[in-house]
């Protein structure tokens, strides 16, 4: 992969690609699952819309301090790079194994278990008449880890095919959310009257807005995805912040217009009344809601197929880390070598795949799910953090300078620490945000054990 002294022709990513890894990053099964759980806590659809707005907000701050970060160290490893520039070796490797890990391997999993729950749904009564008991319980996870399989090998075969792959996925996502966003408000059949069943938040609607929030962050994640592949963009310090703050930019309209779709679909009092497991598939309630039941099963197989576009960003911007750390002697070795002709991480690239196949098979994914958030806040702060130090070090170049410093990463650190705090506090999520946090402590005695080495060369 390109060191920051490459010739220019070893960077082959363009503007497009950066810009749709970070859409292709940021959409995945949150948009789908949050807004049902928020709507039937608190019955408030203006409410549910304000919470989409300041998730958007926070992303965009984020995206703006990143796009410094990337600048001014334009190399493959996203936050590893910037956390270990910033902290040391050991804020590094911590950042580092946790990322990896609570980053990218389990939202892979757990996107591509969402991705065939929706593509199977409509024909689960089929499936389950015509196959044997024990394969149809597990089709789902045998699709999810087909495609995890055929993704990370499609990532393996060089720039060429990531750029198409990548371009088609996000395209696909993008279209599906359009139709049900756009569609459902142009010709759909609902009411703009909903929108009086809300307002200002009463008393007992603010726990379940903090609850909505951690979850509305997690869906906003992967503004950071253009970071990971710095090194592999032609002209960063031109390109770079255009595809980290337009990508969150365009998620952030994208969701906050299929978010208006659901409260025009769904009226909020009956919806206060339906049970969590009816909510979860809140885009499906409201595609049937718009359309009939006939167009909510199409809907549910164009939303599984589109949430491959995340599985493949996962799978193009996680293995970056674990090859910078690798180049840095705090990762195995192997993960550190490129395809001796295509010039790709492969190694690593399989490796998350692996990782990711059995988190599939790993048990109940709702609670994997809670697992990660509170962890992602984490690691998103610390990363955010990084812009601090860094900017005082003369001996770095800063090419670009983010706008309203320091207002930007003060106020995500803010919010973050904030989720992070509810997360530990509310009984519901306690367990899960503990655990969370101690897997990132527990990289602590890691970077202690490993002997200092000197990092490989750059290829």
């Amino acid at each position: 992969m390109p060191d920051p002294t490459s010739p220019a022709d070893a960077r082959r990513y363009g503007y497009w690609t950066g810009h749709l890894v970070v859409v292709g990053s940021m959409i995945g099964a949150g948009i789908l699952i949050t807004s049902g759980y928020t709507l039937r806590d608190t019955g408030n659809p203006v409410a549910l819309l304000g919470v989409w707005v300041v998730g958007g907000v926070l992303a965009v701050c984020g995206a703006l301090t990143v796009a410094e970060l990337a600048v001014t160290l334009p190399r493959s490893g996203g936050d590893y790079v910037f956390v270990r520039a910033a902290f040391g070796r050991g804020a590094g490797v911590v950042s580092g194994w946790a990322t990896f890990t609570l980053g990218f391997a389990a939202p892979t999993a757990l996107i591509a278990h969402t991705a065939f729950s929706y593509l199977l749904s409509p024909y689960a009564d089929v499936l389950t008449a015509h196959l044997p008991g024990w394969l149809a319980e597990r089709a789902v996870p045998i699709g999810a880890t087909a495609l995890i399989l055929a993704v990370g090998i499609g990532h393996s075969l060089g720039h060429r095919h990531s750029t198409g792959l990548q371009t088609a996925a996000t395209l696909t996502t993008v279209a599906v959310l359009l139709a049900l966003g756009v569609g459902g408000l142009l010709f759909g059949i609902g009411s703009w009257t909903h929108l009086e069943a809300g307002g200002w938040p009463r008393g007992g609607e603010w726990p379940a807005l903090a609850t909505g929030l951690i979850y509305v962050g997690y869906a906003y994640a992967g503004w950071n995805g253009a970071a990971y592949i710095a090194g592999e963009i032609r002209d960063p310090a031109r390109i770079l912040p255009r595809c980290l703050v337009g990508g969150a930019a365009t998620v952030m309209a994208l969701y906050l217009l299929v978010n208006l779709a659901y409260v025009y679909a769904l009226d909020p009092v009956a919806m206060t009344e339906r049970s969590e497991a009816e909510v979860k598939q809140v885009a499906t309630l409201a595609a049937r809601a718009l359309f009939g039941a006939d167009f909510a099963r199409v809907t549910a197989a164009a939303i599984g197929l589109s949430l491959t576009a995340a599985v493949s960003s996962y799978l193009l911007t996680g293995p970056r880390v674990a090859y910078a750390m690798a180049r840095d002697a705090v990762f195995p070795r192997y993960a550190g070598l490129l395809h001796p002709v295509r010039g790709t991480p492969a190694a690593a690239t399989l490796t998350q795949a692996a990782l990711a196949v059995g988190l599939v098979w790993s048990g109940r994914f709702e609670d994997l799910l809670d697992y990660t958030t509170v962890g992602l806040a984490a690691l998103s702060g610390l990363t955010v953090a990084s812009v601090f130090p860094l900017r005082r070090r003369a001996d770095l170049p800063h090419p670009y300078r983010l706008p309203l410093y320091p207002l930007p990463p003060l106020a995500f650190l803010v919010l973050t620490a904030w989720t992070v705090a509810h997360s530990v506090y509310e009984e519901k999520t306690r367990t899960s945000a503990l655990l969370s946090l101690a897997t990132i402590l527990a990289g602590i005695p890691l970077a202690r054990l490993l002997p200092a080495a000197k990092p490989a060369a750059t290829p």
